[in-house]
């Protein structure tokens, strides 16, 4: 017994900790992206390391507006991360890093110059670059202008169905519910919906959710655009992979990822441990939350849910990735960051690259952790809806010789 308190108040009152603060905020909240006009005191507060240091200072420098016209190659500090052996720049898409290599670029450097060197391999592509170019771009022009932008017609010509997070009813605070965004759309005069889902149900049982709404959109008007945050990531690859056939997904244009936790995360891994599982199930039991929304996200059947899952070629796919650094991650998930790090890099509540669809369009933020979601300043949500118009029309040009190939065969 002496032993089960001494574990139950050392690491499992820590992971409680953790989870507790995940459940609490949900899955939206606030968060500022790193400048590009920091001072050197500045950016050695917001990093762990001179490594680290020059690498995002390498990284801004990237983002500049007279550098956003043409890519550079790598840097040569992360050359092994981002190149594999026998990688030919023309050979198409690098494939990124796994969680296991970010852990052993922490252990050998530091925590931020793997989760900057993840940043890095992100933007490696052709698509990443044009999107995220453009994102900062007209970030840039400012919410006036990016308003203005999307107020001409036809300037955005999508139905966007919001698939909600986790305790989105409950707590609504939170942002988990994309109310600012909604109420944004509204004003712009852009047609969108909130899909109906239980808001501790499983993934399974929202991904059906998705599923149907997705079928039902296709009496609306032009393309769709799927967005999806942190759990809610899971159920929309679900249900646009497994549950819908490719000519019911012929209207979706794109599917927006914003921190998705797709493959689980380790700190639901934690409470689904005794001696912790007792302590949170007698707290799921007195809030009526769904006991198997919460080991859903356990990353064993997260990971085997995807496995082998492909989109439709179709739809263009954004996946928004917040990329904290250590003097950046917010207070609500910090000690979430803390426990993950023995995993690697990763934004407070899930590893790095579980938030990330293979092949979509890249548009990194720096600084930001989990709980990403601007809602006081709408220039971010502004210019990712412009970037998505970009990323869809770049998709369907990239797409087509391809096709073309298949047809003459």
């Amino acid at each position: 017994m002496r032993a089960s308190r001494a574990a139950l108040s050392a690491w499992s009152r820590t992971a409680l900790v953790a989870l507790l603060a995940l459940l609490a905020v949900g899955c939206a909240g606030r968060a500022d992206l790193i400048r590009r006009d920091l001072t050197a005191r500045e950016l050695d507060s917001l990093v762990d390391g001179k490594a680290a240091r020059q690498l995002l200072a390498e990284l801004l420098a990237r983002r500049s507006p007279e550098q956003q016209r043409e890519a550079r190659a790598p840097s040569a500090l992360t050359i092994d991360v981002v190149r594999e052996e026998g990688d030919d720049p023309g050979a198409g898409p690098r494939r990124l890093p796994d969680q296991a290599r970010l852990r052993e670029l922490s252990r050998e450097t530091s925590l931020d110059f793997a989760a900057l060197s993840f940043a890095q391999a992100l933007g490696a592509d052709r698509l990443s670059r044009a999107v995220q170019a453009s994102f900062d771009r007209f970030l840039d022009d400012g919410a006036a202008r990016s308003e203005e932008a999307l107020r001409r017609p036809g300037a955005f010509p999508y139905t966007v169905l919001f698939a909600p997070s986790w305790l989105y009813r409950s707590h609504p605070a939170t942002g988990s519910d994309f109310a600012p965004q909604r109420r944004l759309l509204d004003r712009l005069g852009i047609a969108n919906r909130l899909i109906e889902t239980g808001e501790s149900a499983s993934i399974e049982d929202n991904a059906a959710a998705l599923a149907a709404a997705v079928r039902a959109a296709r009496r609306d008007k032009g393309g769709l655009i799927l967005v999806s945050a942190s759990k809610s990531g899971a159920e929309a690859a679900v249900a646009l992979s497994r549950l819908l056939a490719p000519e019911e997904t012929t209207h979706v244009a794109a599917w927006v990822n914003l921190v998705g936790a797709l493959h689980g995360t380790p700190l639901v891994d934690d409470a689904l441990r005794a001696p912790l599982s007792w302590l949170v199930r007698c707290i799921f039991w007195l809030q009526g939350w769904d006991w198997a929304g919460l080991a859903s996200m356990a990353t064993g059947p997260s990971r085997a849910r995807l496995q082998d899952a492909r989109l439709p070629e179709s739809l263009a796919v954004v996946n928004v990735v917040a990329v904290p650094l250590s003097g950046s991650v917010g207070d609500k998930v910090r000690w979430g960051y803390r426990l993950l790090r023995r995993h690697g890099p990763n934004d407070g509540v899930v590893p790095l690259t579980s938030t990330v669809w293979p092949g979509g369009a890249n548009i990194v933020a720096l600084g930001p952790d989990h709980l990403f979601a601007p809602r006081e300043d709408a220039a971010p949500s502004l210019a990712l809806l412009r970037a998505i118009d970009v990323a869809v029309r770049l998709h369907a040009v990239t797409r087509a010789p391809s096709t073309d190939a298949r047809a003459r065969r």
